[in-house]
């Protein structure tokens, strides 16, 4: 009992480490945003930069101890603590509010009725899973094979050593990055406690949706509402919280940038907003093979909806997109001056060649992924709907960003699916597998267009009038 004991407490203070820094970036990078949105943006933050700085120390030969590991949490929890306390008064950009006395919201409105519903439904799907993590080891197929297994090789090694095995070694790993250093923390390797991450991406995964809702303008309870039938709509999700693959963390990701790069689209946010989708951006390409090309819809439907909308200071506002830029080389290149340095080889697997009747055969597997509701429940035909019911706002707008990133990305995953080497036989199982991990990645995002959606039949008739401008500030601030 006093084993277990300890080892709890270890595995509590490795995760307060790893939150706790992410929360001090989050307080840096946005200091007058509200305590919720910064635990929201905690855990992808913490990641990050924990995983890179393993990167680092294994580029430079140094061993992974905890004595080497927590300088730079610590550092970053003291310069936040540094901040506060001696700049609480002076704005540190132009435009920002005061570290200290930041805005704060309007009396808040006792819970009841529904929001209680709405918070029920969450809590106790996010049980189960944290109960269904905790109480069975790694055992699904890629975290085995892939994620889990090079976790535990990193650990046994002590360093990112990748030699004398091969589970799509090109692969960035920021998940198994992150489940060595809890390892680490243990001093064991222990498959099951270290699984309560994934729960943990989840609530964080939630927090976000919600967060991103109400700085669109929604009230709480539709905010909460939405929430609630984003987790509870379909297995997918609920699949994910637990199975210790990396797609929660690329779903969590792609919701961070996505959606900080729409709000400041919507010019509803102060200049906070572009530097935190630049870690979102980083954490994409970090943690997975497709996060890359995912981060460059991001900003490429940003840029096209610039371009299409033509708002006053163009020039300015795509030059401005040069800073989430640097947030995907951040996440991309160290990686690759890792490979090359280390003679690692690029895999070519999803790109041997091009086979357009796959590309075919693709599309309707596709359709019928998006209306099944077995897989996301109604979340993607009612975002459709949605996008009827803004069909003044969209070509006009800001809100054509969603639809220019979630057409593009649809667009992706057929070409995707035109590259992939199988055979003909095993195709549609190779199909079968893989789409809603695919589709799970932007289901966020398409939650934003349900909220948008939601938004304008809650103004009634005068909301569907007639189009927004570009400078609309209705929606208040990510930051205030």
């Amino acid at each position: 009992m006093i084993e277990g004991v300890g080892l709890l407490l270890r595995l509590l203070l490795g995760l307060g480490v790893l939150l706790i820094s992410g929360y001090a970036l989050a307080r840096s990078l946005a200091p007058a945003s509200r305590r919720l949105e910064q635990a929201a943006l905690a855990l992808g933050l913490g990641s990050l930069s924990l995983t890179l700085w393993l990167l680092a120390l294994a580029a430079l030969c140094l061993p992974w101890r905890l004595t080497l590991i927590l300088p730079l949490p610590l550092a970053l929890m003291a310069a936040s603590w540094v901040g506060r306390r001696f700049f609480s008064g002076t704005c540190m950009v132009e435009g920002f509010p005061p570290w200290i006395n930041a805005p704060k919201p309007s009396g808040s409105i006792p819970l009841k009725g529904w929001d209680w519903v709405f918070l029920g439904v969450i809590g106790l799907i996010l049980l189960f899973a944290t109960l269904r993590a905790l109480l069975y080891p790694i055992w699904a197929w890629d975290a085995v094979s892939t994620w889990g297994f090079k976790a535990k090789v990193f650990f046994l090694r002590g360093t990112l050593d990748l030699q004398g095995f091969e589970a799509h070694n090109y692969y960035p790993n920021l998940v198994p990055l992150l489940l060595t250093y809890l390892y680490i923390c243990l001093g064991q390797v222990n498959d099951q406690v270290v699984k309560i991450v994934f729960p943990l991406a989840g609530l964080s995964l939630i927090l976000l949706v919600f967060a991103l809702l109400r700085r669109l303008g929604l009230s709480r309870r539709g905010a909460l509402g939405i929430t609630a039938f984003f987790t509870a709509g379909g297995v997918t999700l609920v699949e994910h919280l637990h199975i210790a693959y990396a797609d929660l963390f690329l779903t969590y990701y792609t919701l961070g940038a996505g959606g900080l790069v729409y709000l400041w689209l919507k010019e509803v946010s102060l200049s906070g907003n572009l530097s935190l989708a630049a870690f979102f951006l980083a954490g994409l390409s970090w943690t997975k093979f497709e996060g890359t090309p995912m981060a460059g819809t991001v900003l490429l439907a940003a840029a096209l909806s610039l371009l299409w909308l033509h708002p006053p200071g163009l020039a300015r506002r795509l030059w401005s997109l040069s800073v989430p830029g640097l947030g995907l080389l951040l996440g991309y290149l160290p990686w690759r001056l890792f490979i090359w340095s280390h003679g690692i080889e690029m895999g070519t697997d999803h790109i041997l060649g091009f086979y357009p009747h796959q590309f075919f055969q693709a599309v309707p597997a596709l359709l019928e992924a998006l209306v099944n509701p077995r897989n996301f429940g109604f979340l993607w035909p009612l975002a459709a709907l949605a996008l009827v019911v803004c069909r003044k706002k969209w070509v006009t707008t800001p809100l054509l960003y969603l639809p220019l990133f979630l057409g593009g990305n649809f667009l992706a995953i057929l070409l995707a699916y035109a590259v992939a080497p199988t055979a003909p036989f095993e195709f549609p199982l190779y199909v079968r597998a893989t789409l809603d991990r695919l589709l799970l990645h932007l289901a966020p995002v398409a939650v934003l267009l349900l909220g948008e959606g939601v938004k304008e039949l809650e103004k009634g008739p005068e909301g569907l009038s007639g189009p927004v401008s570009l400078s609309s500030q209705d929606s208040g601030s990510f930051r205030e």
